[in-house]
């Protein structure tokens, strides 16, 4: 596989309000001219960079006249190109008079000062629906620099839109993007997506994502975070800006890196998807199970029950009876601090007859408690081996599920399981499972959201804290409790973690050590699916547009691993 490197200059400005769009335009070219002088490939400007972001009629004079503007800001920036043999990618908002429509726009420009195409925001946050309309084509431009798919800012907090532009061969992503932030000190200020989500993008998809933000105010209350940033397929952040200060980032890029969807070995973020389990992302949102569940009576007895992450190492020479005491003690020494549900980190080393006789014990310690249970045990069935995570309570099994997305160590030893992500509905809540890698791919975790999962319990085995930015990701893409105890085997290094629908580490352990840790969650905050006014994380979602995320892999994304 040849190197295929590019040069990319990514341009953090400065946010004016309307009032100031002649300086604000100044500013904007001088900067690219500055950013030309490292003769990049491609320029990254913010989301609606000119003439600014919030655009209420009660400032803007009318749109027709917006629309000149950008017409006439939009030839010095297609001259800019021409001259500079450059490709720009820049947000604006983007007037269709026919239909007396405003969209957020991004756009790509050549490095001849053509129009390569458009692409207009999907996932409206806040107040953009009091003027933009939303659209759902996720194209890819196949340039001359590379396949480039571009996304608008709150669009990268749905991972249907950022999948549907890499499984059709995207070599790098754009996020032109207004990360808005608040805070006492400028320089604390940041966003969700800045520190944990678009990295797990990258993670996810394996792919290079370029992020250009703004700084300061719009309007003396629309507050910007800053750091753009270069994150790498690896989901590393490569470089960062400041939350406070106007910069230019420029980044050598390999985008041959975004062919490998290898991950250390042991899955394919494509290859290892398995499309055809992935029906209900594409069904009408009125008919998925989280529309009628909301619509019902909850049955949740205890409102706010305690959950503990509990990590335990292998015992020597792998006995069994030391292993079930361990197990005793943590439960009795949990129940006694009022801990509802138990989650156990992962201990491999164990057949299938004695993961029998470790269910039998656990379901005769808990028969007197209402308290519930999980844990990852061999299990074995008409000579077939499974992979599964039980649910353990009052002495009996409620629901289990068999791990189905395997990775390529496993695939001669284990069978995937059949079960396609199912939920249970508890007292506490209702409980969602995956296991270990399956944690990497979004559609699982957003399918038990959709069948109604309000806590997902995930028993990971990672070394270097992979789990970390996923679990935060996945609990705010799904506002949803993401229970992970992580393994302090010689896979594991611990730090187990609950997450809370806002993507908070609500708490956490230490690494390598057996110990457990508490939170209180509450369902009902999982219940409520909005983040901010007019931004639903379900019902903004646009499932007539995913139907790529239900296809066979096209030839043109197959990796290399």
């Amino acid at each position: 596989m040849n190197n295929h490197t590019i040069r990319v200059a990514c341009l953090q400005l400065e946010a004016r309000p309307f009032s100031e769009q002649a300086k604000n335009k100044e500013n904007i070219l001088q900067f690219m001219k500055q950013a030309a002088l490292s003769k990049p490939d491609l320029i990254v400007l913010p989301e609606c960079i000119y003439p600014c972001y919030f655009l209420s009629p009660r400032i803007v004079p009318g749109y027709s006249e917006l629309a000149n503007l950008i017409e006439q800001f939009l030839k010095e920036v297609q001259d800019f190109a021409r001259k500079y043999q450059t490709f720009l990618a820049l947000g604006l908002p983007e007037y269709n008079q026919e239909k007396n429509e405003l969209y957020n726009s991004a756009l790509l420009i050549d490095d001849e000062g053509q129009k390569v195409g458009r692409v207009r925001k999907s996932f409206l946050w806040h107040f953009d629906h009091n003027w933009f309309q939303s659209d759902h084509h996720y194209p890819v431009f196949d340039t001359k620099i590379g396949k480039i798919g571009l996304f608008i800012c709150a669009d990268g907090r749905l991972p249907e839109i950022i999948r549907c532009l890499s499984l059709q061969g995207a070599e790098i992503l754009l996020d032109l993007t207004n990360w808005v932030t608040s805070g006492l000190e400028r320089k604390a200020w940041s966003n969700p997506q800045a520190n944990y989500m678009i990295p797990t993008r990258a993670l996810e998809n394996r792919i290079c994502i370029v992020a250009a933000n703004k700084i300061g105010f719009e309007e003396k209350s629309i507050q910007y975070c800053g750091k753009s940033a270069f994150f790498s397929p690896e989901g590393k952040t490569v470089m960062m800006a400041s939350p406070d200060q106007e910069e230019i980032l420029v980044q050598e890029i390999d985008l041959s890196q975004s062919h490998q969807k290898n991950i250390a070995g042991v899955i394919d973020v494509f290859q290892s998807r398995k499309p055809e389990q992935y029906h209900y992302l594409t069904l009408p949102t009125h008919q998925l199970p989280i529309w009628q569940k909301s619509k019902e009576k909850t049955n949740i007895i205890e409102e706010n029950p305690f959950a503990a992450v509990i990590q335990i190492g292998e015992p020597p020479d792998q006995d069994l009876s030391a292993y079930l005491s361990k197990i005793e003690y943590f439960f009795h020494t949990l129940a006694e601090q009022e801990v509802h549900i138990f989650s156990f980190s992962q201990i491999n080393n164990f057949n299938a007859q004695q993961s029998a006789k470790i269910l039998d014990f656990l379901k005769d310690l808990t028969k007197n408690y209402p308290s519930l249970c999980s844990i990852v045990l061999s299990e074995e069935e008409n000579s077939r081996r499974y992979k599964t995570i039980f649910l353990v309570q009052s002495g009996k099994i409620i629901g289990k599920y068999r791990k189905t997305h395997l990775e390529f160590s496993e695939k001669d030893k284990i069978t995937p399981g059949e079960n396609y992500f199912e939920v249970f509905k508890t007292q506490f809540g209702v409980i969602g499972m995956m296991l270990d890698y399956e944690g990497f791919f979004p559609e699982i975790a957003r399918i038990l959201t959709l069948k109604g999962a309000e806590i997902i319990i995930w028993p990971a085995q990672f070394s270097h804290d992979e789990h970390l930015k996923i679990a935060q990701t996945r609990s705010a893409e799904n506002k949803i409790f993401i229970i992970c105890p992580n393994s302090i085997q010689q896979q594991g290094n611990g730090h187990s973690i609950i997450t809370s629908p806002a993507g908070q580490i609500i708490t956490g352990c230490l690494e390598n050590l057996e110990i457990a840790s508490i939170a209180s969650i509450s369902p009902s905050l999982a219940r409520d699916k909005i983040i901010v006014p007019h931004t639903h994380a379900i019902l903004g979602r646009q499932p007539a547009s995913y139907n790529l995320l239900t296809s066979p892999l096209p030839p043109l994304s197959k990796g290399e691993g």
